[in-house]
């Protein structure tokens, strides 16, 4: 029997994976240089946040699951409501200008 990855999705060899670090750590440090600051999330959330985005017609687009507690999870597609949920939750608090990047593992088909 014979594996391949995954329709839609990438394996990085070491060389391929040498030229992507290269580059993720020139944006890095370009980033953080210019004052912003790194933030990172977990890759799952829940589907009612694309949902509130969006609408019904997401949850067909995106590879989501039920878990054992019955929740309703979406592998994140985008950043864009991850980091909107964030800034949310602790919106009194936080400085302005918000200046955060990220370099996400995104789960695109």
């Amino acid at each position: 029997m014979r594996f391949q990855v995954l329709k839609g999705m990438r394996d990085f060899y070491p060389q391929e994976m040498s030229v992507r670090n290269h580059i993720f750590r020139g944006w890095r440090e370009v980033s953080l240089r210019n004052g912003f600051v790194e933030y990172d999330s977990p890759i799952l959330e829940s589907l009612d946040l694309y949902r509130a985005k969006s609408g019904d017609e997401i949850v067909e687009q995106l590879f989501h699951l039920t878990d054992r507690g019955g929740r309703e999870l979406a592998l994140r597609p985008e950043m864009t409501p991850t980091l909107a949920r964030m800034i949310n939750a602790r919106a009194g608090g936080l400085g302005r200008p918000i200046k955060w990047f990220c370099m996400p593992r995104l789960c695109l088909a």
